[in-house]
């Protein structure tokens, strides 16, 4: 018996998540029915497709046997799909894009709301995640991203760098600023993924204190509103909050964050993908100092430690 593409969908996703649960998430359908389905397809073909073990999921040889396959034909049915998609010159129809969450929530929601009125025939799809999803599979038509290097395999703009200051609430911002404490000495809020404390924080605070971590950007500028410490955070998340204040002077940019959109170059010239990539250019391009750190609301500036 054969496998139709969507059992190779199911078996992907299983064998990438290597969890029903995982390849649920991403197919959007429940755990039981992956489960029936995995059940099904391993019936039809007669031979178990991956080991049920404590760390999860697995290949079985059988599935192992197959896996390039399977890729190679989702690779051929995707580079059809660019393709074909490459050639619409509709101003009308589905767009799917993808950015994290905060970027959604903080600035891109309005950009978006105004694009859609002024194309009411497009019907925007957004993805949040801080996963990549893959342009090539045409999991997303464009992605706006921060990053330092863009992937070889997409073609884009950059649009502005993305800076990054530090934050307390207004009554630990004047306790700060009436003390003598340097920053390796303040109680830092960061994130529970060291490699993210590292870009943040202590590239340019070796000495800084972290007692409190999060995993969510917009938590952890809560906690930091709520007096639990300082924070660094891009500078677009936190100056527009009128309950933080910047208690170093200097933003920080040696991170090399900067704003991308970007595309396929099977899809660039699609209309909608080509229009819309513009569109949220010249919004952002336009707010450069928002995201370069030029708007704060309030700052004391009394605070100048550059940790070394």
């Amino acid at each position: 018996m054969s496998m139709n593409w969507d059992d190779l969908r199911y078996f992907l996703a299983i064998a990438r998540a290597e969890s029903l649960s995982g390849a649920g998430r991403e197919l959007g359908v429940s755990q039981p029915t992956v489960s029936r389905r995995l059940a099904a397809i391993e019936d039809r073909l007669g031979v178990r497709l991956f080991d049920r073990t404590k760390q999860g999921y697995m290949l079985s040889p059988a599935g192992s046997g197959i896996l390039e396959t399977v890729e190679h034909v989702e690779q051929e049915l995707a580079d059809i799909d660019r393709r074909v998609f490459g050639e619409d010159w509709r101003l009308r129809g589905s767009l799917r894009v993808t950015c994290t969450a905060v970027m959604a929530k903080l600035y891109l929601a309005e950009p978006m709301a105004r694009f859609v009125t002024e194309h009411p025939d497009i019907d925007l799809s957004v993805m949040c995640t801080f996963q990549h999803l893959s342009l090539s599979r045409r999991e997303a038509d464009v992605a706006i991203r921060v990053t330092d290097r863009p992937p070889d395999t997409l073609v884009g703009r950059r649009l502005c760098d993305v800076a990054l200051g530090v934050y307390a609430s207004a009554e630990r911002a004047r306790s700060i600023a009436g003390g003598d404490a340097a920053p390796g000495a303040w109680d830092w809020i960061g994130w529970q993924d060291e490699t993210y404390n590292r870009l943040m924080i202590s590239a340019a605070y070796p000495k800084a204190r972290i007692r409190h971590r999060v995993d969510d950007m917009l938590t952890m500028r809560a906690m930091v509103a709520a007096g639990l410490g300082v924070v660094a955070l891009p500078c677009y998340v936190a100056d527009r909050d009128q309950r933080l204040r910047r208690v170093v002077a200097e933003t920080m940019t040696q991170a090399g964050l900067h704003l991308w959109v970007l595309s396929h170059p099977d899809v660039r010239r699609v209309a909608r993908v080509r229009l819309f990539s513009q569109f949220i250019a010249e919004a952002i391009v336009a707010d450069h100092d928002l995201f370069e750190g030029g708007r704060p609301w309030g700052h004391c500036d009394a605070v100048q430690w550059v940790e070394s």
